[in-house]
């Protein structure tokens, strides 16, 4: 199985941790409170127009410059898109078939099974079975297989070389127009994702996502998990995966990205007698909008944490189409430091801490603190270090007697760090067509990407402040604490309940 998750799963900070996929489950281990009235949360909503000030520049970059010219699309007679990005400075070729709709395709009753029904394509074509494709990925040094990017798409995806194009092509398409759907194939399909999901809720870290948007998705859904459950993948059979298959992939869905150096008109004409001639089925696209938020705390018992405890919150923030999502992903960057500075170095209270924005139709941020021993103390000091943000300081990474700084004095230095980080999600071919296929289906725009610079650089440190202030700063979050019982027993659900910090 091929299955490359977004990565809110994987604790990612100044440390190396272990990956793991996760989903949610059937049970939990201890009892949640109820969440607060929507009566509570009525005071609270997301803006309804941008807090940033960020506007499209009259003129393009010198990386959109430099880029445009590489980039051509056409479209194909069933209406598909295809997007070619011309990249002569290496020989491996990607193509991805990205698929519109993730999550809100299913329910979670049958949660995984646009995964699953990936993985079979993977397994095998009627003219090309399993087994000469395995051979063909070693000896091609290609690889045939799904990714998810999040809860809203998914691809199926090509990585060869040019020298073996035409060959790997053909079978690669094949596999997408006339799977096999191999019975003992489904059947080891099937137990591979079982052990993914049992190896998941191993970890603490993982149960406690799993756990959170469980409860922080109901009836929103992203309550489908793009990797199942234990009971959804359990009952999900062959025949519902080519029920599903006949029913949903189509080419209303699908948009085609490719990345190497390849001709555009004889990559159009190759696809247009292939899935170019797939029939359209008339399907309408779904897209998820934003969750309802839910101010509460969530208490779940993980006997193995051995008085380590696991947190985090979840709240709604601006979508990727807002002014307010770039700025937000700034805003974390400098978050970032405050958090490691404040909850980690100076109180020695975590393993790691970190912010992110998941730019989801239905975005969220996240604050964790990954292994504490304190959880009630580190979740203040985590607003500690929000409070300093939205009162316009930031660590002083250029260096000096003083430990914080104003946004103004460091925001360059935060611009280029995010700028630098940037080109390194850029580094292959695969990253830059996941980075089209992206803006494709959540701006309608390919191009989208390539803006990224220029937004960054339009920031200004009073829209750093507006977007804490208007999107974290007392956000109805849902929080969770994952430890044992004993962890548990001293958490104080006061802190959890309110922003703590103080803003100047």
């Amino acid at each position: 199985m091929s299955l490359r998750k977004y990565s809110d799963r994987s604790p990612a900070s100044r440390v190396i941790v272990a990956t793991v996929l996760a989903a949610a489950i059937a049970a939990s281990c201890a009892s949640a409170p109820e969440p607060e009235s929507p009566e509570t949360e009525a005071a609270w909503s997301l803006p309804r127009e941008p807090v940033s000030t960020w506007k499209a520049p009259s003129t393009p970059s010198a990386f959109m410059n430099a880029n445009l010219p590489t980039i051509e699309t056409r479209t194909l007679s069933n209406g598909m898109t295809l997007i070619v990005k011309k990249n002569p400075a290496n020989r491996v070729f990607t193509m991805k078939i990205a698929l519109r709709g993730g999550s809100a395709m299913t329910t979670p009753q049958k949660a995984g099974i646009e995964a699953m029904t990936l993985a079979m394509l993977a397994r095998g074509s009627v003219r090309h079975p399993y087994a000469e494709i395995q051979r063909l990925q070693y000896e091609r040094s290609s690889s045939i297989g799904y990714s998810a990017a999040n809860y809203d798409w998914a691809s199926f995806d090509l990585n060869t070389i040019d020298k073996y194009w035409d060959e790997m092509f053909a079978v690669f398409i094949d596999c997408v127009l006339d799977p096999a759907f191999d019975p003992a194939q489904f059947t080891e399909v099937q137990n591979d994702f079982k052990v993914s999901l049992q190896k998941a809720m191993a970890d603490p870290y993982s149960f406690a996502v799993s756990r959170l948007h469980e409860n922080m998705f109901a009836g929103h859904p992203y309550a489908a998990d793009f990797a199942g459950t234990a009971a959804s993948v359990s009952a999900i059979t062959l025949d519902d995966v080519k029920a599903y298959y006949g029913d949903t992939f189509a080419p209303e869905r699908m948009v085609v990205v490719a990345v190497g150096n390849l001709d555009a008109d004889s990559l159009a004409a190759s696809l247009d007698a292939t899935i170019g001639a797939m029939a359209r089925k008339g399907i309408a696209v779904p897209e998820a909008g934003a969750f309802e938020p839910r101010r509460t705390l969530y208490l779940e018992e993980f006997s193995k944490a051995q008085g380590v405890a696991y947190v985090r919150g979840d709240y709604p923030i601006a979508d990727p189409r807002s002014p307010d999502f770039v700025t937000l992903q700034l805003a974390y960057k400098m978050l970032d430091e405050l958090l490691f500075s404040i909850v980690r170095t100076d109180h020695g209270a975590c393993y790691s801490v970190w912010s992110r924005a998941f730019g989801f139709y239905g975005a969220y941020g996240s604050l964790v603190v990954y292994k504490t021993d304190r959880p009630s103390d580190a979740k203040a000091w985590v607003d500690e270090a929000i409070a300093l943000l939205a009162s316009g300081k930031t660590l002083n990474i250029k260096g000096g007697e003083d430990k914080y700084a104003p946004i103004a004095s460091t925001i360059e230095a935060y611009k280029a760090k995010y700028v630098n980080s940037f080109f390194g999600d850029q580094a292959t071919n695969a990253d830059t067509a996941a980075q089209l296929a992206s803006g494709y289906i959540y701006s309608g725009d390919h191009l989208e990407y390539l803006r990224f610079i220029d937004k960054i650089n339009a920031i200004r440190p009073e829209d750093v402040v507006a977007v804490v202030k208007a999107y974290v700063v007392d956000a109805p979050i849902s929080w969770i604490v994952v430890a044992d019982q004993a962890a548990l027993s001293s958490v104080d659900e006061t802190k959890f309940a309110t922003f703590t910090g103080t803003i100047e």
